[in-house]
């Protein structure tokens, strides 16, 4: 999947995410070595799986271990604060805080040095995994661009991809499009991925209709401020308007009736598993929290559930 780019591209590009970027490979190494992580994300995808189409300024993180989530969010804790001191050994003059959930969790951490901020953050509720990490090392462009190494343990494909696509449904901020626009136009759509947005789609603290029928989102601010300057290939706000329109369509024609009858059964508090092949989905702590929530909103309030359900089904008939 990777994306060729002339060798040191990057100094065609005056922009002050460089720092960030230098900051947060020179990063990388250190949380490698607490082996209960695996990147995700906008870093993952644009820094190992491609030659660096765009900057990706943050590190986000799955907990890889299926513990319960008492020892989960403990070991979250402590790992994190390992990862911190090593930062503040590591890189000199830089400051790197804390940042707890209510419960007491660290689940996020912010280092800073004079010239860059980036933060490292651990999803809490979506831990584990479908599919088995896989190993990378940074894309060649990313080599050459910063002059250093670093190589760590990435989120399935799959996972990594239908993750992604979950996250620009919902945000559906331009960098989440872009990412997505070379996955339609380049790259393939497979089962896996399909299967990998699934679970995430399950996953997700939103009724399953709002994400596969979106409300369309103005997202010309984020686009203007949050956006410009990232890119080493070109993406108009057009372009983000047609990908947008383009993955909802795309999502339409890969669901197959089993996929849909899997997706009705678990809105409905009883999911047939069966008709997802891969019997991990049941053990993902996410999973069963979301299918919690249904099951508590069914008893507590039948009408709202019905008419998410009736959204569902009329959302889902689009595709006959």
């Amino acid at each position: 999947m990777a994306w060729c780019y002339p060798k040191n591209w990057w100094t065609m590009l005056d922009t002050p995410y460089k720092a960030q970027v230098d900051l947060l490979i020179k990063i990388l190494p250190i949380i490698d070595e607490e082996k209960v992580f695996a990147l995700k994300g906008g870093t993952a995808i644009n820094l190992f799986i491609r030659d660096l189409p765009r900057l990706s300024v943050d590190i986000d993180l799955t907990y890889l271990p299926f513990d319960d989530r008492k020892t989960a969010l403990q070991t979250i804790t402590s790992s994190l604060r390992k990862i911190r001191g090593r930062i503040h050994r590591a890189i000199l003059n830089s400051t790197v805080n804390e940042v707890a959930q209510k419960d007491g969790t660290v689940a996020k951490l912010t280092v800073q040095t004079e010239e860059a901020q980036i933060k490292i953050e651990v999803n809490t509720i979506m831990r584990g995994h479908l599919f088995e990490p896989e190993r990378y090392a940074l894309s060649g462009a990313v080599q050459d661009a910063f002059e250093q190494f670093a190589e760590i343990t990435v989120v399935s494909t799959a996972e990594l991809f239908g993750g992604k696509i979950c996250a620009a449904l919902d945000r559906q901020h331009p960098r989440d499009l872009f990412d997505v626009h070379f996955l339609l136009q380049n790259e393939e759509l497979t089962e896996n991925i399909k299967y990998g947005f699934i679970s995430a789609l399950l996953s997700h603290n939103r009724p399953i209709h709002e994400l596969l029928s979106p409300n369309l989102l103005d997202q010309r601010e984020a686009f203007e401020q949050q956006f410009v300057g990232m890119t080493n290939a070109p993406f108009t706000y057009d372009d983000f308007e047609i990908t947008r329109n383009q993955l909802i369509e795309e999502i339409q024609k890969i669901l197959t009736d089993e996929d849909m009858v899997f997706l009705i059964s678990f809105a409905e508090g009883e999911p047939k598993w069966s008709f997802f092949p891969y019997e991990k989905l049941k053990k993902l702590p996410a999973i069963q929290w979301k299918l919690q929530n249904i099951q508590h909103l069914i008893k507590a309030n039948p009408e709202k559930n019905a008419v998410q359900k009736k959204a569902l089904l009329d959302k889902l008939a689009e595709n006959n």
